[in-house]
């Protein structure tokens, strides 16, 4: 599997004309996004979701967290009445 460091050298970027004068952190995201974009080619969307799931579990099990995939009820908004004094 290749590496970000591996698409910094692709052709797509390397040709890129707007990437040649760019900084390397906007470098490393277009290659990132490459990366991404070549490893979930023709995969359905169910697919792609449990591929990048995968890695976000992945990501968070050295530190002890886990994704919470149960959102229901969650984060809903409340407001308060605003009290306008004159």
């Amino acid at each position: 599997m290749k590496t970000v460091q591996d698409y910094l050298n692709d052709p797509r970027l390397l040709n890129d004309l707007a990437m040649l004068g760019a900084l390397e952190p906007v470098r490393e995201i277009h290659a990132a996004r490459l990366k991404i974009q070549d490893e979930t080619a023709g995969m359905t969307v169910a697919e792609r979701v449990a591929f990048l799931n995968m890695g976000a579990e992945a990501f968070l099990a050295p530190m002890g967290k886990t994704l919470c995939h149960d959102l229901a009820g969650k984060g809903k908004l409340e407001y308060a009445p605003t009290v306008v004094s004159v």
